[in-house]
């Protein structure tokens, strides 16, 4: 039987929302208080073995020999893998653009400190620690290049021979009349920026455990994998395996944000499972791994920047020109990151043209990940800082100069230069209840005194835009071309009237298996408590792309609507024969299937599916007895990009504006927050207490990337961070708890309104820190523009002021 789909109902088919909308107790709680959630690490299969690698001390050099016999001879070692068994059977991972990536293990030369080299299976992860220490590597050592401008500058040492260049991809986007634009404006605020390399670093590092069938030549993989499906496309491809003898089972996850990697880890130990006679293995990555190559740096850029100004503070035209250290390689999405900026590349601002100049380069540092925000944190903190900027040159309030450039609220949907479509938004009304709640023109009275007593007082006043719902199509400039990124699910009621929702994510913390009981329970009537939550391993799940790039709040509510509404018109079918009328006489309403002449009459949904389940013969012709329905959701309206990367390539666009009080110790350098307020606007929300945990919790990512995070090399390519005794974290001392409001301005193109979320406060806090810091410095004619703001780098200014 054909069933049209109509259009998403706008709202729920119950008198009274009971659930959406609402704050409720997470369902996946409980399963995390007591400890009986099983992430990767708490499993064990028969006959396992434990994986450990050994990595490279060298962050260019060509590998001579690699002798492993000493290893394998050793009693409880099973399995040694080195580079020519890697490139005998695997091909290079996948990289954007294609053909800057390496294999899963160095073959031939390693390119950073800490690409594995060899790795060993053994009984125990202490075994195979050991036993790394009897491989015999012989290396060349080849010369270094460890930043953009080393590696660009003629006769540098290439990285890939074959490419002939370190630069991986060099081009300029122009939208408008840019040059026109510039030459006519009274004012050009310039200035150099960079953003040091920061990280995930997730409560959890990288596991997996590999399993490879002899039999079938078949690939089994549990681990804690935040997107299953693509992790299995690319296995596939890497290990010379067709996709569907790849199965992905994912794990919970103690955070993901990203950068938790694993294509390495896992082709390496699928290939120790396949020399060792099909046995599974498991790799552990521990911290020192992780920090030192596991996954998780990003946004290692260097930024020349214009905003072009009218004398009355029109913002015009703004020019940014990107050097972007991708480190050793393509191979971890980090080209993405510097593409997704083209989604809201010019922020809240009606900023009429404006032009890109990308140039990706590779040197011998560890490859660039995916991070939360994927690559607006940064963009943003340079934008931000010349709002700043240009409110100083000008004698402008800074507030009050982005509202006078802020998008007005009767331009939604609005079109940005870069061909991105913002869905709705009240900017002004963010802010004027943000600077409400901070009693703004106080804080201004406040740091007016504190000047006064010589101390560094300083404001942020910060504006930001958060791209929802993300497509491929944004990313085709850097070598991922496509268009819809599908999430699909399945809804099945069983004779009882309880609900099972088959999803292809799993519990990464962030709360979406609870909004999507929320929604089920509402559409179709029934308990939150009936509906379960169940992740599907990727051989059987529905097309989906999981959690990421702020859309699975809105992506999953699609795809539970969509296969909901296919159920209604299924069961409203069956009801309508067993009561001789027609379908269109016949609603759901409050978990019920009830005449819409006579409400009184109708069948619950138990009834309904036990009929279906049980008494065949009485269905209607056409009508499977199967009270279960999918349906794979997509984002409307996207368009492919033009030459100049322009299309609509994000389905939502929030907005959040953030003010900030900071001091600044003139002995130390050390910044203190003292006051942090936030209003954001992410249209409806599903469940407001999910959407604070996300806030606070980027928000706390945001603090750490603003004052403390940094991925340090020496001159010669070696990493200095290793441990967190040198890699800073913010502890809940350093983290303000931020007051917190709303505007809601619902989205007229996703389901119930909702906009993205997920990525929040980490497009807004990086910035707001660091114009707040300006501002407190102000006074001295100096500024910071290099992140983080640490201590000694803000001493170091002040002495400069001296």
């Amino acid at each position: 039987m054909t069933i049209e789909i109509p259009k998403l109902p706008e709202h729920l088919p119950t008198t009274a929302p009971r659930f959406v909308g609402k704050e409720v107790n997470r369902i996946e709680d409980p399963g995390l208080v007591t400890g009986t959630v099983e992430f990767i690490d708490n499993l064990s299969l028969p006959g396992m073995l434990h994986c450990a690698i050994l990595r490279s001390t060298h962050p260019h050099a060509r590998i001579v020999s690699v002798d492993a016999s000493a290893a394998l001879a050793m009693p409880g070692v099973h399995a040694v893998l080195t580079g020519e068994d890697v490139k005998r059977w695997c091909n290079p991972v996948f990289t954007a653009p294609e053909g800057w990536g390496a294999y899963c293990m160095a073959v031939d030369k390693v390119r950073f400190v800490g690409e594995p080299v060899a790795a060993v299976a053994a009984d125990s992860r202490y075994l195979a620690e050991d036993a790394l220490e009897l491989i015999q590597v012989e290396y060349e050592l080849l010369p270094p290049v460890v930043n953009p401008t080393e590696a660009m500058a003629p006769g540098a040492p290439v990285l890939f021979e074959e490419r002939g260049t370190n630069v991986i991809q060099s081009r300029t986007y122009n939208w408008g009349e840019v040059d026109k634009v510039f030459a006519e404006a009274d004012h050009v605020i310039s200035n150099t920026f960079r953003w040091n390399r920061v990280g995930a670093n997730p409560t959890e590092t990288f596991g997996c455990i590999c399993q490879w069938d002899l039999t079938d030549h078949s690939l089994t993989c549990r681990g804690s994998y935040q997107t299953p499906r693509f992790m299995s496309l690319g296995r596939g491809a890497s290990l010379n395996l067709p996709a569907n003898k790849v199965k992905i089972i994912t794990h919970a996850q103690g955070g993901g944000f990203g950068g938790k990697g694993g294509p390495r880890g896992t082709d390496i130990a699928a290939l120790l499972s396949r020399k060792a006679d099909g046995r599974p293995v498991k790799y552990i990555e521990d911290r020192m791994e992780y920090l030192l190559a596991g996954g998780g740096q990003s946004w290692d850029r260097y930024y020349e920047a214009d905003l072009a100004v009218k004398a009355d503070g029109t913002i015009t035209g703004f020019k940014v020109r990107l050097v972007d250290d991708q480190g050793a390689g393509a191979e971890g999405y980090g080209t993405i990151s510097a593409a997704k900026p083209l989604a809201a590349f010019t922020g809240p601002y009606r900023i009429e043209a404006a032009a890109y100049d990308l140039t990706l380069v590779a040197t011998n540092r560890a490859p660039t990940y995916p991070y939360r925000g994927y690559g607006p944190p940064p963009h943003f903190f340079v934008l931000e800082s010349l709002v700043d900027m240009t409110a100083r040159k000008l004698g402008k309030d800074p507030a009050e100069l982005r509202r006078q450039n802020y998008i007005r609220k009767d331009q939604f949907p609005y079109t940005i230069p870069s061909g991105n479509e913002y869905d709705s938004g009240d900017y002004e009304a963010v802010l004027d209840k943000v600077l409400t709640m901070a009693d703004y023109q106080a804080l201004r009275t406040e740091q007016v005194k504190a000047r006064a007593e010589g101390r560094l007082m300083g404001i942020g006043v910060v504006s930001t835009v958060e791209p929802g719902v993300f497509d491929w199509n944004a990313y085709a400039t850097v070598g991922v071309p496509g268009v819809g990124v599908p999430e699909g699910v399945k809804v099945a009621v069983d004779v009882l009237g309880n609900v099972t929702v088959a999803v292809g994510f799993n519990l990464q913390g962030q709360g979406q298996f609870t909004v999507a009981a929320q929604v089920v329970a509402d559409y179709l009537g029934v308990e939150m408590n009936a509906v379960k939550i169940a992740t599907a391993s990727t051989d059987v799940a529905m097309p989906h792309f999981g959690q990421g790039g702020s859309r699975l709040g809105t992506a999953v509510t699609g795809a539970i609507l969509g296969a909901c509404e296919k159920l209604r018109a299924t069961f409203c079918q069956v009801v309508a024969h067993l009561m001789h009328t027609t379908s269109d006489q016949v609603e759901l309403m409050d978990g019920r299937l009830q005449l819409k002449a006579n409400p009184a009459i109708g069948m619950s949904l138990a009834e309904v599916a036990g009929t279906m389940l049980s008494r065949s013969d009485l269905l209607p012709p056409g009508v499977e007895p199967c009270p279960e329905a999918t349906f794979v959701w997509t984002g409307p309206g996207r368009t492919a990009p033009d030459d100049q990367g322009r299309c609509k390539s994000y389905l939502t666009a929030a907005n959040a504006t953030h003010v900030v009080q900071v001091e600044v110790d003139r002995a130390t350098g050390r910044t203190e927050i003292l006051k942090y307020f936030l209003v954001d606007d992410c249209g409806t929300r599903i469940n407001p207490a999910s959407v604070e945990g996300q806030i606070q919790g980027s928000l706390a990512q945001g603090v750490g990337a603003a004052l403390f995070e940094e991925y340090v090399y020496d001159d010669q390519g070696q990493p200095l961070v290793t441990t967190f005794v040198d890699y800073l974290m913010p502890t809940i001392h350093e983290v303000p708890m931020a007051e917190k409001s709303m505007v809601v301005t619902p989205s007229p193109f996703s389901p119930l309104g909702a906009k993205g979320c997920g990525e929040g406060a980490i497009h807004t806090t990086p910035a707001a820190l660091m114009c707040a810091i300006n501002d407190a410095l102000a006074p001295l004619g100096v500024d910071i523009r290099e992140t983080p703001a640490s201590p000694h780098r803000v001493w170091k200014v002040l002495q400069q002021a001296r």
